[in-house]
């Protein structure tokens, strides 16, 4: 299995909109928030070409079965997505790695029951930064990684 690491430029949003939506709804086991699904949904090129926001694709062929989403380096939205058949191969840790290299800092919020999550980004040097209780009102961990800075959570974390 030969899989692509992609960046989505903008002006294909529109036509993998809708597939990206259904992909994050059938493949997020019900952990990606109504709102950052409303927020894949009403994205628009524009708003996909403002620093830090980036979708990160892993295709294989013309099937996406990886994806990371992040505005605001992650300080709006982040969330990550592999479809449950690819899962196990280091999809999640390869797309995590493309947007680390891209991005200058990127956050993430993990709920705590998600050891998967959390192991992934503490693997991959994610420092745990804030807890918090998460919009589902799980306990939630805030990490972060590059050149992060403590102001950005008091400022767009809550």
């Amino acid at each position: 299995m030969k899989l692509k690491y992609i960046i989505m430029p903008p002006q294909a949003l529109a036509e993998s909109q809708t597939t990206l939506v259904r992909f994050t709804r059938q493949e997020g086991d019900r952990r990606i928030t109504k709102r950052a699904i409303n927020w894949l949904t009403q994205l628009t090129p524009k708003r996909m070409a403002e620093q830090g926001t980036t979708l990160a694709l892993a295709m294989n062929g013309k099937r996406v079965v990886g994806l990371f989403a992040v505005s605001r380096c992650g300080l709006g939205q982040s969330f990550l997505v592999v479809d449950k058949r690819y899962r196990n191969r280091g999809i999640g840790k390869a797309l995590t790695a493309h947007l680390c290299q891209k991005l200058p800092k990127l956050y993430v919020r993990v709920a705590l029951d998600n050891e998967a999550s959390l192991a992934l980004f503490r693997g991959m040097g994610f420092e745990p930064v804030k807890a918090s209780i998460g919009p589902t009102g799980k306990p939630t961990l805030w990490l972060a990684f590059g050149h992060w800075n403590p102001n950005d959570l008091q400022e767009h974390a809550g």
